[in-house]
């Protein structure tokens, strides 16, 4: 049990590390393309990537998704076209910091309260515990470390549309945990890569030429290439594999290192400085998360 914990963790961990560049990649991206664009590059880049390693698995799983059919439906819908195109509706008016911290502190919850309720993820004190932890971090590192700053806080747009993104990837994770006996993992993902594409074509269509035209250079390249390889195809394999070990819950609360993350990645590529805040909300998501994912132990006998 231990093992497999610390294997779960490490893999969220990796998911949530990848994950973390989103927000700088949206922010960037918005004069290059329309949101529902950009979800839907994502999600055609993912599927032909994927398609050459799990095209037979597919195949062979495909009389258990024609009798699940609806549940594959809701999946690529809430957590693969509508997810993403509310992060990248976002991108255009919210800082990427902004949208990490609102990310990251629905989807943990509203992952624990439907776990608990629809997969019977039991919620003990420690997750109570690590899960107030984390959305303490996140709210010190959003008022600046001035609990007075919360008076004031705005709730924007963008924001606003973090919330909801937050609420449809919390909602992913945990019908993860209903995926269908006898779909591998591998499969899992190419069907609901290839519904996301399909769901966002239309949109995407009306978008380029009524809305925003796509601005195809070699920035929207790198742009989709890292969201189609990295965010999509490499990590939700990983993150699936992570639900599957240490369930939606504990896997979830992994996200909130995202704001973190995301915080050095700016300094690193957008030159930000790195204040007291984001170090202390660090240590206290930190803590969180280590109390949340600790193995219970259990009774002998």
């Amino acid at each position: 049990m231990r093992r497999t914990n610390q294997i779960g963790a490490l893999l969220a961990i990796s998911s949530t590390i990848i994950w973390s560049g989103n927000f700088i990649v949206s922010r960037y991206a918005i004069h290059l393309a329309g949101p529902v664009s950009i979800a839907f590059f994502r999600w055609i880049t993912a599927t032909i990537c994927l398609f050459p390693f799990a095209f037979q698995n597919l195949k062979a799983e495909w009389p258990i998704i024609k009798e699940n059919k609806l549940y594959f439906f809701l999946m690529g819908l809430i957590g693969f076209a509508v997810y993403n195109t509310l992060i990248y509706t976002a991108g255009h008016y919210a800082t990427a910091i902004n949208m990490a911290l609102f990310g990251s502190t629905v989807n943990p919850i509203v992952a624990a309260v439907l776990g608990a309720w629809l997969v019977n993820e039991k919620l003990q004190w420690k997750n109570i515990t690590g899960i107030f932890l984390c959305i303490i971090g996140t709210l010190y590192l959003l008022t600046k470390g001035d609990i007075h700053n919360i008076v004031s806080l705005q709730f924007g747009k963008g924001d606003l549309w973090m919330i909801g993104a937050g609420i449809c990837f919390g909602s992913y994770n945990v019908f993860v945990k209903k995926k269908p006996v006898g779909i591998s993992n591998k499969g899992f993902l190419l069907c609901l890569f290839i519904i996301g594409a399909i769901l966002l074509l239309p949109g995407a269509l009306y978008e380029m030429n009524y809305v925003q035209p796509v601005i195809y250079d070699t920035h929207l390249l790198w742009v989709v290439l890292y969201i189609g390889i990295g965010n999509s195809t490499i990590s939700y394999l990983i993150w699936n594999n992570a639900i599957q070990k240490i369930g939606a819950g504990k896997a979830s609360l992994f996200l909130t290192l995202g704001p973190i993350l995301s915080s050095f990645e700016a300094v690193l590529f957008l030159n930000e400085k790195v204040n007291q805040a984001q170090i202390i909300s660090g240590i206290i998501i930190i803590t969180g998360i280590v109390i949340n994912t600790w193995p219970t132990k259990q009774p002998n006998g």
